[in-house]
């Protein structure tokens, strides 16, 4: 979801942020040092700064949103403006253990609204990343002021519509991905604009319109981009996945035997687990992968193969073949 930035200057004022909500005993609060926020350039200004503590648990992300109510998080957040602060790496992440340069502006584009923070309180929001997405025990609402002056021009924000096998997937929710399996990625942009995807995760690829998932467990994040244009803002998203074990599959399984006949049945499953394989009827005698036809009517064969830990689960499967 979140862009990497420049290198920044020097550290100038530190600041402690505090949790909103008790935490357990062992968690951490995040500490993060900044220049000031005060009086900035509403046409467009960097803020520098850098974590002196960063939680063990997760990410952060980072954004310029609308100030919240209460405890609640913030309603409306620019769609552009905003890090992902990762200590495990990876494009479109930047590290917790360098400088963090984040550039803000005297307005802001959210959900199709744009907000003036020159007459509305905005700030920096910090919150956990999408591996912690109902956890706010880290999130923190840092004020910003702007100077009187021009605001930078605000262009519109872009729709960015995505879908994984046909169904919507939402920015920031976590979606479960099985190691190895059919996950076709279509996405369109409400401007027309050419959009951009990149695995975010080394767990995870993608290629030509298909993310695919090489571990059964962990997690994954997929992030997409627009260029923008004169009209139409940047875009830019994150899209996390939760890795699960893959399903074994049989692939080129016999149709059909003719009676008196034998046929080879697949060795492995589609992931190179040998497969096990015995008859459950008088119709049909099998022999290793070899099974032959002995009388008319179905040849019923259970299909066993072991799962492997945090990469597939075990197969366990009723075959019935046609015996002509």
């Amino acid at each position: 979801m979140f862009n990497s930035q420049k290198k920044i200057a020097a550290i100038v004022l530190g600041l402690v942020l505090p949790i909103l909500t008790a935490l357990p005993s062992q968690a951490e609060t995040f500490a993060f040092a900044s220049s000031p926020l005060t009086n900035l350039d509403p046409a467009g200004s960097t803020v520098n700064g850098g974590f002196t503590k960063f939680p063990i648990t997760a990410g952060m992300y980072i954004q310029q949103c609308i100030a919240p109510i209460g405890t609640s998080r913030p309603v409306t957040c620019s769609d552009t403006i905003q890090l992902w602060v990762s200590a495990a790496g990876g494009p479109g992440t930047v590290s917790p253990t360098g400088p963090i340069s984040l550039k803000v502006s005297g307005s802001i584009t959210g959900k199709t609204v744009t907000v003036d923070c020159t007459t509305t309180q905005c700030g920096l929001f910090f919150r956990l990343d999408h591996t912690a997405p109902t956890d706010t025990s880290e999130d923190k609402f840092l004020p910003m002021t702007f100077a009187k002056g021009a605001t930078a021009p605000v262009l519109a924000a872009d729709e960015i519509t995505v879908t994984l096998n046909g169904k919507p997937l939402v920015r920031n929710v976590p979606s479960n991905l099985a190691y190895r399996a059919d996950a076709k990625i279509v996405a369109t942009s409400k401007s027309g604009l050419a959009i951009t995807f990149t695995s975010l995760t080394p767990d995870c690829t993608y290629s030509n319109g298909t993310l695919t998932a090489l571990k059964g467990k962990g997690q994954c994040a997929l992030g997409y981009s627009t260029a923008g244009n004169a009209t139409t803002a940047a875009a830019t998203g994150n899209f996390p996945f939760i890795l699960t074990p893959g399903n074994q599959k049989i692939i080129g399984l016999t149709k059909s035997i003719k009676k008196g006949g034998s046929k080879a049945l697949p060795l492995e499953t589609n992931f190179g687990s040998p497969i096990t394989y015995k008859s459950l009827g008088k119709n049909c005698v099998v022999e290793g992968n070899l099974v032959n036809a002995k009388k008319s009517g179905s040849c019923t064969i259970k299909a066993t193969a072991d799962a492997k830990v945090d990469t597939w689960v075990a197969l366990e499967r009723t075959v019935v073949i046609p015996i002509k």
